[in-house]
């Protein structure tokens, strides 16, 4: 077999019809993509947002609710040289994992500050 036979590929499956879907920052279609996509053999990245999207590391309150959504809908797929490489993306759960997320982060918010609290007072108590 020559070297110009040897495929590298991602195949990209999606449980939502109509959703862009990018590959290297490239948009290749939208789902479902029917064909695997011939990539280089290496890193590439699978989502359903373009480049531009910035993920900001100092968001709060929403702004964080969509960087997590833009997080989540990234993958980085390792295609190695002649390997076809399933992708599958979650879009109708995603809305859902990242609200799981988000309320178990706030939900450790009270113990956190009443721990801060007890420190503040047991530092304050042992200096008088």
């Amino acid at each position: 077999m020559s070297d110009k036979n040897i495929i590298t590929a991602i195949e990209i499956y999606c449980d939502t019809e109509g959703i862009p879907i990018y590959v290297d920052g490239i948009k290749i279609g939208i789902s479902p993509i029917t064909q695997a996509i011939q990539v280089a053999p290496g890193w590439h990245q699978v989502s359903y947002f373009p480049p531009g999207l910035k993920v900001s590391e100092s968001a709060s309150g929403e702004d964080r609710l969509i960087n997590d959504l833009i997080r989540l809908a990234r993958q980085d797929i390792l295609v190695e040289e002649g390997k076809t490489v399933r992708a599958v993306l979650s879009y109708s759960t995603i809305e859902s994992e990242v609200i799981e997320y988000e309320r178990r982060i706030n939900s450790n918010k009270p113990l956190r500050a009443a721990m801060i609290l007890f420190i503040l007072f047991a530092i304050g108590w042992g200096i008088a």
